[in-house]
């Protein structure tokens, strides 16, 4: 729901030295290889078209899982405005794709992530192919992909190990270079990025030999990154060109996030029958059913989960669509219905 949540931006973020470099959580980095950048452009990207499709192409163990973890995160719990569900979709699900779409929660975002479907061209007929290639490019009008926007990703380990039209993409994200796969690489990217290719390979081989990456600035000037310490470097490939960034697990954006690995049964410090009594407890201690279900549906709803009515999320995309043709403000709306922020704090006991 658009403006509904409010997610703080990061912090720490200080421009240090040169305007080109900064500052992020002590880490000192290059500005152009942030991550939370490519984030920002991801969300915009989505924002502008209904389905986005993003490719991580890369040997096994080089961090294209992590990387779609770390970016899923930013997306759908730092900074889209729209409540994002995040699904990981197993072989299983990718072969019977049209059965699994129908799965999909309504009137919420979709980030859907093919961990490894490298074991398509060579585990599925060609008839199978044919027909995800099929449900892929009708994935929007589908039941349970109608009315919503999907951002797909997409993981393998070479960068032809996919038929083409399943490696079509709006940005792709190359997280090794072997020397197999520099000529394909170079032919995918264009000859003009072979330096920065074959840079990629440099920064890798340096950074599990040694145990740190060096980028260099210029002249005497370099950032020196820390071997998943907590960067490790990608390059990624959008319609505009080639360049270098650097990603850091999702937990050292976020050390504990409850929409990224939600509190499930087993994982609860007491046992699951005890919920009735919580409840009970929590609506004594707030006086009203009312305010606990509210908070719950936000909470759901900062997960991806919407369980608002249909003319609560009719009435949030007129209000999109007012924001998007650039009539009005939500900030202008709330001024006029006297809606103003409220700071509260959970201690002392509230009584509503």
């Amino acid at each position: 729901m658009t403006e509904f949540i409010q997610h703080n931006h990061f912090e720490n973020q200080k421009p240090i030295g040169r305007p080109s470099v900064i500052t992020w959580k002590g880490v000192r980095m290059v500005a152009s290889h942030s991550i939370q950048a490519v984030a920002r452009e991801l969300v915009n990207l989505s924002e502008n078209q209904e389905m986005v499709s993003l490719s991580f192409c890369g040997k096994q163990s080089s961090g294209k899982t992590e990387m779609m973890k770390t970016l899923s995160h930013l997306v759908a719990h730092k900074y889209a405005k729209l409540p994002y569900q995040v699904s990981f979709f197993d072989r299983h699900n990718i072969i019977n794709l049209e059965e699994t779409v129908k799965e999909l929660k309504p009137n919420v975002g979709h980030i859907i992530i093919f961990d490894d479907i490298g074991f398509l061209k060579a585990d599925v007929s060609s008839v199978g192919i044919s027909k995800i290639e099929k449900t892929l490019s009708i994935l929007r009008h589908l039941p349970g992909g109608e009315d919503v926007k999907i951002i797909l990703m997409k993981g393998y380990q070479y960068s032809k190990s996919l038929p083409p039209f399943i490696r079509q993409n709006d940005m792709m994200f190359i997280s090794s270079v072997d020397d197999s796969e520099l000529d394909n690489l170079t032919t995918l990217l264009g000859k003009k990025y072979i330096q920065k290719i074959k840079l990629l390979k440099k920064l890798r081989y340096d950074g599990a030999s040694v145990g740190e990456f060096v980028y260099p600035m210029g002249g005497a000037k370099k950032v020196i990154y820390k071997w998943q310490k907590p960067f490790v470097p990608f390059l990624m490939s959008t319609g505009s060109g080639c360049r270098l960034i650097v990603s850091p697990l999702r937990t050292f954006i976020d050390p504990i996030c409850n929409g990224c690995s939600p509190i499930t049964k087993g994982e609860t410090q007491n046992d699951p029958t005890d919920v009735k009594e919580f409840v009970k407890s929590f609506a004594e201690r707030f006086n009203d059913g009312n305010v606990i279900r509210a908070a719950v549906k936000i909470k759901l709803i900062q997960q991806g989960i919407n369980c608002f009515s249909p003319r609560i999320v009719q009435a949030v995309r007129y209000i999109e669509k007012m924001q998007k043709e650039k009539l009005i403000s939500i900030d202008a709306i709330a001024q006029a219905l006297e809606v103003t922020p409220t700071k509260t704090t959970l201690y002392p006991e509230v009584k509503a």
